[in-house]
């Protein structure tokens, strides 16, 4: 029983770290209707650069946040300007998925820039604000840094879809999402829209990548393992909705926790996509996703 309470804690607190990554996709997808598939390097350079900071540098925590989140965002918008945006410009429609190999194009370019700086240096661990000793309730622990990562997503979820569903702004970027002509018609700027869209996405990664880098060893090779985490946790929960992402996340990571503990630890990532097509299965539009209308 022990096994399994520290199972679905410890899944519960993964999960966080994945629907952190996922709200970086979503806040894209919501208001551009382009899958960003840079999301998870962006969170990699997240990581890197707090160590840098941190360990390299030795700057304070609220400092070394703030080159952290400045610089990841710069990356976002340069994304957003270079790669996104004159595909979006083309086709106002929203259906062309050129996004697909620019985003991906550009993730790569991450990954390998991130290669070329950090050189040979054997991944290191990040050292945390936090105290080590971990929370412990009865036979149950886990360690506050990952208590933190749980923390910012039910912050972070609730104030995205706040944002979303409340703010002007927020419905005007959801709006320019579905027609960016119509849009630019009712005097919303859809090149703003999707700059602020990339920029919220920047920030939400470098947010996981700084609350990630205490938890795993700063690693060029992070991005691709969490890019796919992060996407199972988005198709799980439903594309486009906030709460989905925050459902998809903690079903994922109790799910692959669960895997390890009763089957085994070395296929994990089986485990997340066999996880996702039985979600898929049972509901093609996922947990909390909206059903789309047909046309007949």
């Amino acid at each position: 029983m022990n096994l399994l309470l520290n199972a679905l804690v410890t899944g519960v607190a993964v999960g966080s770290v994945y629907g952190l990554i996922a709200l970086g996709y979503s806040v894209v997808y919501s208001a551009t209707h382009v899958f960003n598939l840079a999301q998870g390097n962006l969170v990699m350079a997240g990581v890197l650069l707090s160590y840098y900071t941190l360990v390299v540098l030795h700057w304070p925590q609220p400092v070394a946040f703030l080159l952290v989140a400045g610089g990841i965002c710069a990356l976002s918008l340069i994304e957003e300007r270079t790669v996104v945006r004159p595909l979006l410009e083309r086709n106002s429609a929203g259906h062309n998925i050129g996004w697909f190999i620019s985003t991906l194009a550009f993730g790569l370019v991450i990954e390998t820039v991130a290669a070329v700086l950090y050189g040979d240096h054997p991944p290191l661990a990040v050292p945390s604000f936090l105290p080590a000793s971990p929370i412990r309730l009865g036979e149950v622990s886990t360690t506050p840094q990952l208590a933190l990562a749980v923390a910012a997503l039910i912050v972070a979820t609730f104030a995205i879809e706040s944002f979303y569903r409340r703010s002007w702004l927020g419905q005007a970027m959801r709006g320019a999402a579905h027609d960016r002509e119509v849009a630019a018609l009712r005097g919303i700027s859809p090149a703003r829209v999707s700059r602020l869209a990339f920029l919220l996405g920047g920030f939400a990664a470098a947010v996981t990548g700084f609350v990630l880098a205490p938890i795993v060893f700063s690693d060029v090779t992070l991005g691709l393992s969490y890019s796919i985490k992060g996407f199972v946790a988005l198709a799980i929960g439903g594309f486009g909705s906030i709460r989905g992402t925050l459902a998809g996340a903690l079903v994922l990571g109790i799910g692959e926790q669960l895997f390890d503990v009763y089957v085994n630890p070395r296929y994990e990532i089986l485990a997340a996509l066999l996880l996702l097509l039985l979600v898929l299965g049972i509901r093609p539009n996922g947990i909390l996703g909206a059903r789309r209308a047909r046309t007949v």
